[in-house]
């Protein structure tokens, strides 16, 4: 019987989250996650912390959703 040898490597992930601002979204997003917030929670907590929506919108159910998918946050 022939041996075989694998090699496993971890992919480089390459995150497109360059700008500070989607890095500081990703912390607070996860750890808003972490607290068991759900979506619309996490959003009334980004309005009352006054943390800057993208783009110059306001916070809403739709807007969170589509970040956490955006920044690879689990929901």
């Amino acid at each position: 019987m022939k041996q075989m040898k694998v090699a496993v490597k971890k992919r480089h992930q390459e995150t497109d989250a360059n700008d500070p601002h989607d890095v500081e979204l990703k912390q607070v997003l996860e750890r808003l996650k972490k607290k068991g917030l759900n979506p619309m929670q996490m959003c009334h907590k980004l309005i009352e912390h006054e943390e800057p929506a993208p783009k110059s919108e306001a916070w809403s159910y739709g807007l969170v959703v589509s970040e956490c998918k955006r920044l690879k946050v689990l929901i």
